[in-house]
Protein backbone atom coordinates (compact mmCIF):
# COMPACT_ATOMS: atom_id res chain seq x y z
CA UNK A 1 0.00 0.00 0.00
CA UNK A 2 1.60 3.17 -1.21
CA UNK A 3 1.76 6.47 1.06
CA UNK A 4 0.38 9.89 0.20
CA UNK A 5 3.96 10.94 0.64
CA UNK A 6 5.75 7.70 -1.73
CA UNK A 7 3.25 9.03 -4.57
CA UNK A 8 4.22 12.67 -4.45
CA UNK A 9 8.08 11.77 -4.63
CA UNK A 10 9.83 12.67 -7.97
CA UNK A 11 12.52 10.83 -9.84
CA UNK A 12 15.71 12.86 -9.30
CA UNK A 13 18.08 13.40 -13.31
CA UNK A 14 21.22 12.26 -12.46
CA UNK A 15 23.28 14.01 -14.87
CA UNK A 16 25.44 11.55 -16.30
CA UNK A 17 28.44 12.73 -17.39
CA UNK A 18 28.06 13.59 -21.58
CA UNK A 19 24.23 12.49 -21.89
CA UNK A 20 21.91 15.14 -22.93
CA UNK A 21 18.92 15.49 -20.83
CA UNK A 22 15.50 16.75 -22.35
CA UNK A 23 13.31 18.29 -19.33
CA UNK A 24 10.32 20.62 -19.51
CA UNK A 25 10.45 22.73 -16.51
CA UNK A 26 7.25 23.15 -14.05
CA UNK A 27 8.80 25.77 -11.87
CA UNK A 28 11.67 28.47 -11.71
CA UNK A 29 14.44 27.27 -9.93
CA UNK A 30 14.40 27.86 -6.20
CA UNK A 31 18.23 28.36 -4.61
CA UNK A 32 18.95 26.51 -1.80
CA UNK A 33 21.76 24.55 0.37
CA UNK A 34 22.55 21.24 -1.50
CA UNK A 35 25.23 18.46 -1.01
CA UNK A 36 27.52 20.34 -2.63
CA UNK A 37 26.82 24.09 -1.67
CA UNK A 38 24.36 26.24 -3.48
CA UNK A 39 22.26 24.72 -5.62
CA UNK A 40 18.82 25.36 -7.39
CA UNK A 41 16.24 22.90 -7.42
CA UNK A 42 13.43 22.77 -10.53
CA UNK A 43 10.24 20.58 -10.73
CA UNK A 44 9.99 19.12 -14.43
CA UNK A 45 7.66 17.43 -16.47
CA UNK A 46 6.75 13.75 -15.65
CA UNK A 47 7.25 14.25 -11.66
CA UNK A 48 10.84 14.54 -12.39
CA UNK A 49 13.25 17.25 -10.30
CA UNK A 50 16.85 18.65 -10.27
CA UNK A 51 19.02 20.00 -9.04
CA UNK A 52 21.89 22.49 -10.60
CA UNK A 53 24.89 24.64 -10.10
CA UNK A 54 24.27 28.08 -10.39
CA UNK A 55 26.27 27.53 -13.55
CA UNK A 56 24.07 25.78 -15.18
CA UNK A 57 21.17 28.07 -14.03
CA UNK A 58 22.45 30.86 -15.30
CA UNK A 59 22.29 29.36 -18.42
CA UNK A 60 18.95 28.36 -18.58
CA UNK A 61 17.99 32.25 -17.10
CA UNK A 62 20.12 33.88 -20.00
CA UNK A 63 18.13 31.59 -22.87
CA UNK A 64 14.41 32.01 -21.72
CA UNK A 65 15.20 35.57 -20.81
CA UNK A 66 14.31 34.81 -16.94
CA UNK A 67 11.02 33.02 -17.31
CA UNK A 68 11.74 29.58 -17.43
CA UNK A 69 8.67 28.39 -16.56
CA UNK A 70 6.96 25.32 -19.56
CA UNK A 71 9.95 25.85 -21.68
CA UNK A 72 12.40 22.65 -22.76
CA UNK A 73 15.77 22.39 -22.64
CA UNK A 74 18.66 19.74 -23.26
CA UNK A 75 20.95 19.94 -20.43
CA UNK A 76 24.34 18.26 -20.62
CA UNK A 77 26.98 17.97 -17.81
CA UNK A 78 30.12 17.26 -20.02
CA UNK A 79 33.53 16.39 -17.93
CA UNK A 80 36.49 18.32 -18.64
CA UNK A 81 39.02 17.03 -16.40
CA UNK A 82 40.08 15.69 -13.43
CA UNK A 83 36.38 16.16 -11.90
CA UNK A 84 35.32 19.40 -13.60
CA UNK A 85 32.43 19.67 -15.08
CA UNK A 86 30.97 21.95 -17.55
CA UNK A 87 27.04 22.58 -18.27
CA UNK A 88 25.55 23.28 -22.11
CA UNK A 89 21.86 23.97 -22.21
CA UNK A 90 19.90 24.13 -25.61
CA UNK A 91 16.65 25.75 -25.30
CA UNK A 92 14.35 24.10 -28.02
CA UNK A 93 12.94 27.28 -29.05
CA UNK A 94 16.18 28.96 -30.16
CA UNK A 95 17.29 29.01 -33.45
CA UNK A 96 20.29 30.56 -34.86
CA UNK A 97 19.61 33.03 -37.70
CA UNK A 98 19.25 31.43 -41.28
CA UNK A 99 22.44 33.02 -42.78
CA UNK A 100 20.39 33.04 -46.35
CA UNK A 101 16.45 33.48 -46.07
CA UNK A 102 15.00 30.83 -48.83
CA UNK A 103 12.76 32.61 -50.42
CA UNK A 104 8.87 32.53 -49.45
CA UNK A 105 7.68 29.52 -51.52
CA UNK A 106 10.31 27.34 -50.78
CA UNK A 107 9.79 27.74 -47.01
CA UNK A 108 7.44 25.36 -45.66
CA UNK A 109 5.77 25.79 -41.95
CA UNK A 110 6.95 23.16 -39.63
CA UNK A 111 4.72 21.46 -37.22
CA UNK A 112 5.26 22.60 -34.01
CA UNK A 113 7.46 20.26 -31.95
CA UNK A 114 5.93 18.44 -29.35
CA UNK A 115 7.31 18.11 -25.98
CA UNK A 116 9.90 14.64 -25.72
CA UNK A 117 10.05 14.65 -21.84
CA UNK A 118 12.56 11.77 -20.75
CA UNK A 119 10.10 9.29 -19.42
CA UNK A 120 9.69 8.88 -15.70
CA UNK A 121 11.25 5.71 -15.32
CA UNK A 122 12.50 3.44 -18.03
CA UNK A 123 12.09 -0.06 -17.72
CA UNK A 124 15.33 -1.77 -16.22
CA UNK A 125 17.65 -3.54 -19.03
CA UNK A 126 18.02 -7.21 -18.37
CA UNK A 127 21.96 -7.57 -17.95
CA UNK A 128 22.99 -4.84 -15.50
CA UNK A 129 24.41 -1.52 -15.20
CA UNK A 130 26.31 -1.73 -18.52
CA UNK A 131 22.95 -2.58 -19.79
CA UNK A 132 21.18 0.09 -18.55
CA UNK A 133 23.97 2.71 -19.76
CA UNK A 134 23.65 1.71 -23.34
CA UNK A 135 19.80 1.80 -23.13
CA UNK A 136 20.12 5.32 -21.76
CA UNK A 137 23.04 5.95 -24.71
CA UNK A 138 20.72 4.38 -27.09
CA UNK A 139 17.70 7.00 -26.19
CA UNK A 140 19.17 9.75 -26.14
CA UNK A 141 20.99 9.25 -29.61
CA UNK A 142 17.52 8.70 -30.85
CA UNK A 143 15.85 11.55 -28.96
CA UNK A 144 18.49 13.94 -30.22
CA UNK A 145 17.90 12.35 -33.93
CA UNK A 146 14.33 13.26 -33.37
CA UNK A 147 15.33 16.88 -32.49
CA UNK A 148 17.82 17.79 -35.04
CA UNK A 149 15.56 16.71 -37.81
CA UNK A 150 12.91 18.42 -36.11
CA UNK A 151 14.95 21.84 -36.05
CA UNK A 152 16.22 20.86 -39.94
CA UNK A 153 12.62 20.47 -40.81
CA UNK A 154 11.68 24.25 -39.18
CA UNK A 155 14.58 25.93 -40.92
CA UNK A 156 13.68 24.10 -44.49
CA UNK A 157 16.69 22.04 -44.62
CA UNK A 158 15.29 18.94 -43.78
CA UNK A 159 17.54 15.88 -42.72
CA UNK A 160 16.76 12.16 -42.10
CA UNK A 161 19.04 10.12 -39.94
CA UNK A 162 19.32 6.26 -40.23
CA UNK A 163 19.24 3.48 -38.22
CA UNK A 164 23.39 2.99 -38.83
CA UNK A 165 23.18 6.81 -37.96
CA UNK A 166 21.61 6.47 -34.35
CA UNK A 167 23.66 3.06 -33.76
CA UNK A 168 26.66 5.44 -34.42
CA UNK A 169 25.62 8.50 -31.84
CA UNK A 170 24.78 5.92 -29.34
CA UNK A 171 27.88 3.85 -29.44
CA UNK A 172 29.67 7.71 -29.48
CA UNK A 173 27.56 8.76 -26.12
CA UNK A 174 28.02 5.05 -24.66
CA UNK A 175 31.86 5.35 -25.22
CA UNK A 176 32.05 9.06 -23.72
CA UNK A 177 29.47 7.37 -20.84
CA UNK A 178 32.17 4.65 -19.70
CA UNK A 179 35.60 5.50 -20.87
CA UNK A 180 35.29 2.65 -23.09
CA UNK A 181 35.11 0.03 -20.08
CA UNK A 182 33.38 -3.41 -21.34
Amino acid sequence: MATAAATNLRERIPFNFNLPYELTLESSGTEQEGRNGSEFRYFLEGRQIMWIPPEAHALIMRATGGEPIGETFSITRRKTGRGAAEWEVVHHDDSPPDPEPAPPAQRQQAPAPQPTARPAAQPAAANGPMSDTLYTSLCAAIRTAAAAEAFAQSIGRPVAFETSDIRAMAATLYIHTTGGAR
